[in-house]
């Protein structure tokens, strides 16, 4: 018996080869989608999104459609460990999204990490904190609205702390994330959350 909440999926949509549900993507603000990698991978999908630019935030690189030109992808090889440093790249991705959305309206982003829970909803809090001046649990209280299975990691969410935090004392420079040292963050993989 399938439960009530895989029946809104279409039955393509909810189990992907390694058996593994799989979740279709969602908007989370105008232009920006998150989601797992079976949407990344299909072709069909991605087409009919409108996606021009994709973020992969996985430890491998990714087989994308053909018309996702080489210079609109970013690839963060990172694996989803507490322990693993997701803030040295918050700036990088932060201004991919940016750059994507403001070169023409009709530019479409898709960020995505393997199941579309912890590193890809990272890198879409942390646009957010960015964009929309959130703090951390803000900004993943409002990407769960709109992706109901996100949970960063307990080390993400210290970074996305940290982040919110650079960007409030020193709101103008771009680079803010790259200046926090490691040792700001050693205890990362600490059972602390925010």
């Amino acid at each position: 018996m399938t439960s009530p909440l895989l029946s809104r999926w279409p039955a393509a949509a909810r189990t992907n080869n390694s058996g593994l549900v799989s979740r279709p993507a969602s908007l989370i603000v105008p232009r920006l989608y998150l989601s797992g990698h079976d949407t990344a991978k299909d072709e069909k999908q991605m087409s009919t999104l409108g996606v021009t630019h994709v973020i992969s935030i996985l430890e491998w690189a990714p087989k994308l459609p053909a018309f996702i030109p080489p210079a609109n992808r970013l690839h963060i090889a990172l694996q989803d460990t507490d322990n693993a440093y997701i803030l040295g790249h918050l700036d990088e991705t932060t201004r991919f999204v940016k750059a994507a959305l403001k070169e023409n309206v009709t530019n479409v982003v898709l960020i995505h990490c393997f199941q579309g829970i912890s590193r890809s909803a990272t890198v879409v809090c942390a646009y957010l904190i960015s964009t929309e001046d959130m703090t951390a649990m803000e900004s993943i209280t409002f990407v769960r609205s709109k992706h109901r299975q996100v949970s960063p990691n307990n080390g993400f969410r210290k970074q996305l702390r940290l982040y919110a935090t650079s960007l409030k004392e020193n709101p103008i420079a771009e680079g803010t994330a790259g200046l926090i040292e490691q040792a700001a963050i050693e205890d990362i993989g600490s059972s602390e959350s925010i």
